[in-house]
């Protein structure tokens, strides 16, 4: 009995203990909006795992230790936010997550600012704005959310590059693509590769699909120049700069969040062949060998007088030698195949991520680890990622801090070629009659040996996917660690210094191999190439900063710095070709090979500086200036200095606008820039020449011959005073928030000017060259940017969004060298995409039919006629662009959406043209049989047109000249729609997202059968060129995410 007590006793003095070293803390929370409690809110310990949640009054009582100082109060739709204790009852008020006004932003070099001392225009995402879901792309990410940023994928495929664009090109035919920095570090991010002409070959990828975008904190675009001039040479196309993610908020354990969607891909806008007409090249007569599907009606095919079967023996059939070639029986029933719905497979997307993170006093990780699958909807393609990533940041006492982040991905890519060497023209062309699928693709016991329902010069797509491919595989690592210091001096509050060392590093290695097997199409002995890039790119930065505050109205922020950047690069390319054998498609199985590898190295040094003056929080001074000594440029002409300065005035903080009601906040602003590219620059160097043409019809010599090799001097000489292309930049623009910051305007004009471009000219072959690298051409670009965001509804329980951004550019080549009048940038023979000196930039070039002065077309024998040169097609850049998003809550349901409108532009469509020349469109049914008299002017009389022809003739000469080829790209889109219900927490330490999306699933488009977005190339011609690529995608799936 004795020991039972002393049992009790201690229980009672333990519980006594815990009871006297707790509190109760007690509160309401309501919403800032209206003062109305919020029911369900969630609060917790800020270091705790679990918590209470306030009842129908939006109060709550927590027990916690007296060590706890903090607590942490989070609801659906609210911003969290964590609050001091104190011992009298708490009123603690959320705001809507979704008007936040996001005060500070990340702007060059990590330096974050408050956005209203910005005397230029800057615009960020959230993590939460991006569209992650179902997708792998950060550019498919962004699209519709900016403004001023023209975001061009090339197609659907797992892996396509996109260009993206901010406030136009400034390069005729250089980079324009903006500058990426990771955490603080610049990494590479243009194709490792250009497509050329676009006129062959894959769509390789950038070099930003290695970002997954669910890895993402926030993304910063610095528009301008005045906004990227810090960065100097390398940041004239503007900068993106992002932030991984980190931990968020203080605690005593880890934040661990998992994640994974799937998804279904199908393609955007199916082309819809004709179903009415066979193979042919006339109404009259069958043809199984023809390209063509101008043939007779299928239903009629029985009749044939040479394959029908109803005079044969074989009543109600037909007979196609195709099919008796692949094995089966020549003799079949006519039916309808659906090739092009055959051909394509539904595809699939899976994300996985899984990430831990904390932040205490001292110290903020996050770890991670995702994984993407994707099977295209092309057999044979796909993508596989997996990547991990670090972050530590670390402050180890007060005046030293420290920290690292690292990030590793490993892509492998299978693609699908276009154009020329494309697929998709037999998918789309293959008549209906003809069992594209279900006929084999090579005779039976012969691989090498192609059956399709043409010639094969192209290949059969079955044969290619088997057979064929184009293969990449990067394995990368980027990061970087930094030391900061900062001197415990005693000065007081109003002073502060600190030192920071940064270095990075950027290496990866890329692997493509492109095969053709023994039987390809145009390579009948079949080849190989492989061929890759190794970068090693090493950053240093060092900055000097100083901040001061000097009474009570002025502030003094300064920075100095240098920084340091090197590139190593390798290059290398193994050919073999003519195959001793099928099936073992290596280098090793070539009876020809060649090679070549070679090496480079650049180094750019800048030295730079920033200065920040603000007076009273309403007049705000930046000025930087930065000096660049580039190795890629001539010896005597390296350094080149920048400078940049801006303005903003926040008018509201004037007495008479205080207090406003409608006026919450008003900001004038203006600056000036300037900023380089620079080009790369040989000496005179030396090649193996290659001979051909002429009175030859093949080459006469090789070399080495007899082991001796021959050099020639290059083809292009090098201006000894080349320097880098130059941008002028002027902005203005102003920010303003009404009715209490429930709408929100941001407007900017800017203005470029780029001289000194870098390009070949062409110059006498007396010479000893036939063209000569130099500075030469101008070109002007305007912008208008407007932002609009509105918060229609706010409520504790409910709250609708909408944001509109609007976009208009105009780019105008104003000269280029002496006696140039265009550059081409891509395309064929006919047409290209070009830069014509005193024209829109860049505009479409070829062959238009033949008019008189009032626009009527001009006929020959009753056919249209063609110009016998090119003309100007048209404009490629759009009238504008617009990007709406919409979004909403509703308790724990919540749904967004973006939508993107694309208003005019011109660009070439060469799958339409193509399939209209064949007949195999549902426009061309009508001219399939009969005559016509076309409306036009003959030209031999002057008069109109009376001669009768055929309408399949008039057709087909119609769409034999390119300007039948040129469509508008004026579309509206549903980018994206997301549905999200947010469970109630679970066992109050787990908090579930569930979540449903589709992706480009509506599109309205002027142009016919094709999702205007897709298109060859990935060069300055991206996204105006199109033949026979492979086509966008629309998805549908879900997924969910995991947090406690």
């Amino acid at each position: 009995m004795k020991r039972l007590y002393l049992v009790l006793m201690s229980v009672m003095f333990v519980l006594c203990a815990i009871a006297q070293n707790q509190r109760t803390v007690t509160g309401t929370v309501v919403f800032e909006g209206d003062n109305e409690p919020l029911i369900g809110a969630t609060v917790m310990p800020a270091s705790g795992t679990t918590g209470v949640i306030t009842n129908s009054d939006g109060q709550f009582t927590l027990r916690v230790p007296r060590s706890v100082k903090t607590i942490r109060v989070s609801y659906v739709g609210m911003v969290t936010r964590e609050f001091e204790i104190t011992d009298a009852p708490m009123l603690i008020k959320l705001s809507s997550a979704d008007n936040t006004l996001d005060e500070v932003v990340v702007t060059a070099f990590g330096m974050k600012k408050e956005r209203k001392g910005l005397g230029y225009a800057v615009q960020d995402l959230k993590a939460e704005d991006l569209n992650t879901d179902g997708t792998t792309s950060l550019a498919s990410a962004m699209q519709g959310k900016l403004t001023g940023v023209d975001i061009r994928p090339s197609s659907g495929a797992p892996g396509a590059s996109s260009q993206i664009v901010i406030r136009g090109a400034r390069s005729f035919n250089g980079n324009n693509q903006p500058l990426y920095v990771v955490d603080g570090m610049p990494i590479e991010s243009t194709p490792d590769y250009g497509t050329g002409n676009s006129t062959a070959g894959a769509n390789l990828a950038d070099r930003s699909i290695d970002i997954n975008p669910e890895d993402i904190e926030s993304i910063n675009v610095l528009k301008g120049q005045a906004a990227s001039a810090l960065y100097g040479i390398r940041a004239s196309n503007g900068v993106i700069v992002i932030t991984t993610k980190r931990g968020k908020f203080n605690s005593n354990r880890p934040t661990i969040t998992i994640s994974t969607n799937l998804s279904a891909e199908r393609v955007s806008r199916k082309f819809e062949r004709q179903t009415v007409y066979a193979q042919g090249n006339g109404v009259d007569a069958y043809n199984p060998s023809s390209s063509m599907t101008w043939g007779p009606k299928i239903a009629d095919l029985a009749d044939d007088p040479k394959y029908g079967g109803n005079s044969q023996g074989h009543p109600g059939m037909y007979y196609n030698p195709k099919r008796e070639l692949a094995g089966l029986d020549g003799w079949t029933t006519p039916e309808i195949y659906d090739n092009v719905g055959d051909f394509f497979n539904t595809g699939f997307t899976e994300n996985a991520n899984f990430n831990i993170s904390q932040r205490t006093e001292r110290a903020n990780y996050s770890f991670g680890v995702s994984n993407s699958y994707q099977e295209g909807i092309i057999p044979s393609t796909g993508m596989k990622r997996w990547g991990a990533r670090g972050l530590v940041d670390w402050t180890i006492n007060k005046e030293w801090k420290t920290g690292f982040s690292g990030n590793y991905n490993s892509t492998k890519i299978k693609s699908a070629p276009g154009a020329n060497s494309g697929i998709m023209n037999v998918v789309y062309s293959a008549p209906a009659e003809y069992d594209l699928k279900g006929i084999p693709c090579n005779v039976p016991g012969d691989p090498t040996q192609q059956i399709s329902f043409r010639s094969t010069s192209f290949n059969n797509p079955y044969w290619w996917a088997k057979n064929n491919s184009y293969n990449q595989h990067t394995n990368r690592f980027f990061g970087n660690a930094f030391v900061e210091y900062r001197p415990d001096i005693d000065w007081g509050d109003n002073l502060d210094l600190w030192f920071r060392e940064q270095a990075g590093i950027d290496m990866y290695t890329t692997n493509n191999s492109d095969v053709q097997e023994v039987g390809a199409a145009g390579q009948t002995k079949g080849d190989i190439e492989n061929y890759g890039v190794q970068r090693n790119v090493f950053n240093n930065l060092f900055t000097i900063n100083f901040n001061a505050k000097f009474g009570d109205d002025w502030d003094l922020d300064v920075m100095l710095g240098n920084e340091i950047n090197q590139n190593n690069s390798r290059w290398w390319d193994y050919y073999g070709s003519n195959f001793n054998f099928y099936g073992f498609p290596v280098i090793a199985n070539a009876t020809s090979y060649s090679s070549s590898e070679y090496n480079r190295k650049s180094r750019t040094v800048g030295f730079f500086g920033s200065a920040g003056l603000s007076w009273k929080q309403m007049l705000f001074l930046t000025v930087t200036g930065r000096n660049d000594y580039v190795s890629t440029m001539p010896r005597k002409n390296r350094s080149f200095f920048y400078p940049s300065v801006s303005l903003g005035w926040v008018f509201t903080e004037l007495e008479a606008f205080k207090g406003n009601d409608i006026l919450s906040f008003g900001k004038l602003r203006t600056s000036y820039a300037q900023v380089g590219q620079a080009g790369t620059y040989y000496n005179t160097y030396y090649s193996v020449p290659g001979y051909g043409g002429g009175m030859y019809t093949y080459t006469p010599i090789t070399y080495p011959l007899k082991g001796v090799s021959a050099y020639t001097p290059s083809s292009s000489m090098y201006d000894p005073n080349l320097k880098p292309q130059n941008t002028e930049n002027v902005e203005v623009g102003a920010d303003l928030r009404l009715f209490k910051d429930r709408v929100r305007l941001e407007y900017t004009f800017a203005y470029q000017n780029v001289t000194d471009q870098i390009f070949s000219v062409p110059i006498p072959y007396s010479s000893g060259y036939g063209s000569k690298v130099t500075n030469a051409g101008q070109m002007r670009t305007t912008s208008h940017e407007l932002g609009i965001n509105v918060a229609i509804l706010q409520h504790r329980d409910y709250d609708l969004n909408l944001g509109i951004n609007f976009t208009k550019v105009h780019n105008k080549v104003v000269e280029l060298a002496e006696g140039v009048e265009s550059i081409m940038l891509g395309g064929f023979v006919e047409p290209q995409v070009r830069a014509q000196a005193g024209n829109t930039y860049p505009n479409i070039y070829g062959n238009a039919f033949k008019r008189d002065e009032k626009g009527n077309l001009l006929l020959m024998n009753g056919l249209p006629q063609q110009t016998a040169g090119s003309v100007d097609l048209g404009n490629c850049s759009p009238d504008f662009t617009m990007g709406f998003n919409l979004g909403g809550r509703y308790k724990r349901v919540s749904v967004s959406s973006t939508w993107s409108w694309n208003k005019g532009g011109k660009m070439y469509h060469g799958t339409n043209m193509v399939m209209n020349y064949f007949g195999a469109t549902k426009e061309s049914i009508p001219y399939h049989e009969g005559t016509m008299v076309a409306e036009g002017i003959d030209e031999a009389t002057g008069q109109p047109n009376t001669i009768k022809v055929s309408k399949q003739d008039y057709w087909m000469s119609y769409y034999d000249c390119t300007e039948s080829g040129i469509y508008d790209m004026s579309f509206l889109k549903l980018r994206d729609v997301t549905l999200t219900y947010k469970l109630p927490t679970i066992a109050g330490k787990f908090d579930v997202d569930l979540f449903g999306f589709a992706r480009n699933v509506l599109v309205w488009a002027k142009m016919p059968n094709f999702d205007p977005e897709a298109s060859q190339g990935n060069g300055n011609m991206g996204g105006y060129f199109e033949r026979f690529s492979v086509p966008n995608t629309a998805s549908f799936g879900g997924g969910l995410k995991v947090t406690f």
